[in-house]
């Protein structure tokens, strides 16, 4: 894959090299910096819309991480949720950024705010969406759910039949059909059962990084726990079931929470319009507090 489909996604790529990784971006709009954490089912291309929004106010980053997207892996690195989080600061420190609103999504939420802990001082405020802060072992259900991507069957079934792709199609965006287009180019984007392996390579990886799940919880806890945050998650997303998303805006005294009505896990390709609206007042209002302060 060499390109996005340019009428979807209308911006200009760039490359940097981090750690022997050739890592796409692209880098729109003038302000406060917005920097956008994907999952493995997906790239900088499911944020497509928020940046075509945000981009008139906002400084809008987005990369994708090494072996997604239009991004290429170098020949060590090691795939996981740690090594995103590794990336993501040295491309921070790359790029002389400052001042960082992060937003993280599902797995590219512990890889963004892993770096987030390393250099609070960098970052200006937290955006949560469809994520987790918290050890898997302390949602049996989840665990029990990763076990099973991780495992043999599910991983053959899915790196043939594109099971995954195919699923957030159907149970993941509940309030918008995506345009053929759209479906080709996450297809596109994972057509070989080699990039299949890595959706679920990383989801499982979430279970097995008990470590650094800790550490993330730690830093919620402390280094995190008075920084500006705005949750956003999916009504009917499988994460704000378990009751993550009350807890994560219980423990953070200085933090917002919107359901997106209807939506699953992907309220992002379902209401990207609406999760921006949200974003640019919530923004907005961050920075009058702090002039007011």
């Amino acid at each position: 894959m060499k390109a996005y489909n340019n009428n979807l996604y209308p911006f200009e790529g760039k490359r940097v090299n981090i750690n022997g990784n050739n890592i796409h971006y692209i880098d729109e709009g003038q302000g406060e910096i917005i920097l956008f954490s994907h999952p493995p089912l997906g790239s900088s291309f499911m944020y497509r819309d928020f940046i075509k929004v945000l981009r008139k106010n906002y400084r809008c980053i987005a990369l994708d991480y090494p072996n997604f997207g239009l991004s290429i892996a170098g020949p060590d690195y090691s795939l996981g949720i740690e090594a995103q989080s590794i990336i993501l600061e040295k491309f921070i420190i790359k790029l002389n950024l400052s001042n960082i609103y992060v937003l993280g999504h599902d797995t590219g939420g512990p890889s963004a705010f892993g770096a987030a802990i390393r250099r609070p001082n960098l970052f200006r405020g937290i955006i949560l969406t469809d994520t987790i802060i918290y050890p898997v072992s302390e949602y049996k259900k989840l665990a029990s759910m990763l076990k099973i991507v991780g495992g043999q069957f599910f991983t053959w079934l899915n790196a043939h039949t594109n099971f995954l792709v195919n699923g957030t199609f159907k149970n993941g965006v509940r309030t918008r059909k995506l345009t053929k287009a759209e479906r080709a180019e996450y297809k596109r984007m994972f057509n070989t059962p080699h990039k299949r392996r890595r959706i679920t390579q990383m989801l499982f990886n979430l279970k097995q990084s008990e470590k650094f799940m800790k550490m993330i919880k730690r830093g919620f806890e402390t280094t995190l726990n008075t920084k500006p945050a705005l949750l956003i998650y999916g009504e009917n997303d499988p994460v704000k079931k378990l009751g993550i998303a009350d807890r994560i805006h219980a423990l953070l005294p200085n933090s917002e929470y919107f359901l997106i009505d209807k939506e699953g896990h992907f309220p992002h390709e379902g209401q990207p319009r609406q999760m921006s609206k949200i974003i640019h007042h919530w923004i907005e209002k961050t920075e009058l507090n702090a002039t007011n302060a």
